[in-house]
């Protein structure tokens, strides 16, 4: 298995000023629209909870916000999980954060998006974990699969996180894709936090 900081297929090119720990963008030099994400296993840990009361989840705080960072720099997070949740629905409500769930064929939903918001399969990242986000990882110009994903995932991604589902790769790759897009200085201006 290769080191969550290397892309699958080899070192590839030295990372660009302010790289990329996980690898490079891939096939489009352009800047990123539309940032897709599986939502267990990646937003959460992939633990689901059943209760009386419903369905629970685990998020990670870092997460919510750099999904609030990526829609304020024009990064459109989008949402797409092959489960029905409420947790999952409540908590992208609650970052407002476009979401569908009991997705059975995700590339469907994302071409819908990508005819609205007029972008290319070349201006998208995916992140993902598990088979069903292949096909789709493999239509995006950025194909990125978390650090705890099969290895069938990491095989097809670009890019894979230091950090697990759950536990920050949502983050990361929202800082590489604003450092990509050029936007990340102002993130760090807003919290007075230079570099």
């Amino acid at each position: 298995m290769p080191d969550p900081g290397t892309p699958p297929s080899g070192p590839g090119p030295a990372p660009a000023p302010g790289g990329y720990p996980g690898g490079h963008p891939g096939r489009y030099a352009g800047p990123v629209r539309i940032l897709f994400l599986d939502a267990d296993g990646t937003l959460t840990d992939g633990v689901i909870v059943e209760t009386p009361a419903g369905d629970a989840r685990n998020f990670w705080v870092r997460d919510g916000l750099s999904l609030l960072w990526a829609r304020h720099l024009a990064v459109l997070p989008v949402v797409i999980s092959g489960r029905p949740s409420a947790a999952v629905e409540n908590r992208m409500r609650d970052l407002g954060v476009e979401c569908h769930v009991n997705v059975r064929n995700k590339v469907e939903v994302a071409e819908r998006v990508l005819a609205r918001e007029g972008a290319r399969w070349e201006e998208c990242a995916m992140l993902g974990d598990d088979l069903p986000d292949v096909p789709l990882m493999k239509r995006v110009g950025w194909p990125i699969a978390v650090a705890d994903a099969q290895p069938e995932v990491r095989a097809v991604a670009r890019t894979v996180t230091a950090r697990g589902g759950g536990r920050g790769a949502a983050r990361e790759v929202v800082e590489m894709i604003l450092r990509h897009n050029g936007t990340w200085d102002q993130v760090l201006r807003r919290y007075e936090a230079g570099e």
